[in-house]
């Protein structure tokens, strides 16, 4: 009788998933991708191809990303070569909308250990932007935030107000910064600081991109809460900004007192909604004006966006009315 042939017994290869498993152990991707080679290198599945490729993919995403943040470093790095020590970067988050405070962030990163993705906040969905916002500040090595109020947005200007906002969030990083990379606007109340503004710098710096994150974070928050106390404009959908949605409560409602007055859209409305109109909406602005700060301002806000509403007999009224209130306080200057 001839005996069966029996089949050499072959060596059986561990799951691919166990190998995985191990290889996620290492530190980098780089240094996963070696482990895998090294015990896939006579792995004919393909199941081990594909766990290579993916893993091969994965690397050149960190390459990709180590490159886009070192060129991001290019302004931090000039910094550094020229001999300063501590570089912030600062943007602002709501100039454009209807309604809120503007909103600035100021951050000072190390130049390693940061989280990866940091980007120009605009091209980050919201729930990216709230894991950075996190990461962030759990690695800077400082971070300041400051805010222009709508007051201060009227009375001033936007633009002024938003310089007002940085010069703050710079205030509360709690260290002075000895250099400033901020997004095109220049500070000259801080001009004794030397500063690059940069034209889009929230795409050609990393501090900036932070900060940007910082800012817009910190005022969608905000935003949330004026939403709680104003539920029927819609904040917390569209952050203030002139939305269809956001027109329409405002000619609905009216504005309510976070909104901008010195911003078209709202003094239209108040035109149609005040009593009185426009002319009855200035004149109770300059009645409840209670020092002459406040009087200076209501007048800076009636040349500056209330004219193109008002007749010649409606500013004739208004600068009366604003002599009047000016000489309750002789001894001061309005």
């Amino acid at each position: 009788m001839i005996p069966n042939k029996v089949a050499p017994l072959v060596p059986s290869l561990p799951p691919l998933p166990d190998i995985e498993a191990e290889a996620l152990k290492e530190k980098s991707p780089t240094q996963s991708l070696d482990y895998l080679r090294l015990h896939l290198k006579d792995d004919t599945r393909a199941g081990a191809k594909r766990l290579l490729s993916k893993f091969e993919r994965a690397v050149h995403r960190e390459e990709k990303e180590r490159r886009r943040v070192e060129s991001l470093w290019r302004y931090e790095r000039e910094a550094l070569e020229k001999g300063f020590r501590s570089v912030a970067g600062v943007d602002e988050a709501g100039r454009g909308p209807l309604a809120g405070p503007v909103v600035a962030a100021a951050a000072i990163l190390p130049f390693k250990g940061l989280p990866s993705g940091i980007n120009d906040s605009k091209k980050l969905t919201p729930a990216r932007r709230e894991e950075l916002f996190e990461k962030i500040r759990g690695t800077a090595l400082a971070v300041g935030v400051g805010q222009a109020s709508v007051a201060e947005i009227d009375g001033l200007n936007i633009y002024r107000a938003a310089q007002l906002a940085m010069e703050r969030a710079i205030a509360a990083l709690g260290t002075k910064p000895d250099y400033l990379l901020t997004d095109a606007m220049p500070l000259p109340a801080l001009k004794a600081i030397p500063q690059k503004p940069l034209v889009h710098g929230d795409a050609l710096s990393l501090s900036i991109a932070a900060a940007s994150i910082i800012a817009k974070v910190t005022r969608d928050r905000l935003m949330g809460e004026l939403h709680r106390q104003y539920p029927d404009y819609g904040f917390e959908g569209h952050k203030g900004y002139g939305t269809e949605e956001h027109l329409r409560a405002l000619e609905t409602h009216g504005p309510c007192p976070e909104h901008r007055v010195s911003f078209g859209p709202v003094m239209e409305t108040l035109a149609k909604k005040s009593p009185g109109g426009p002319l009855g909406y200035w004149k109770g602005r300059l009645e409840q004006c209670k020092n002459p700060v406040e009087l200076q301002q209501a007048g800076v806000q009636i040349k500056r966006v209330g004219m193109a509403h008002l007749s010649g007999a409606d500013l004739k009224i208004l600068r009366d009315l604003f002599r009047d209130k000016k000489s309750e306080w002789p001894s001061e200057k309005a």
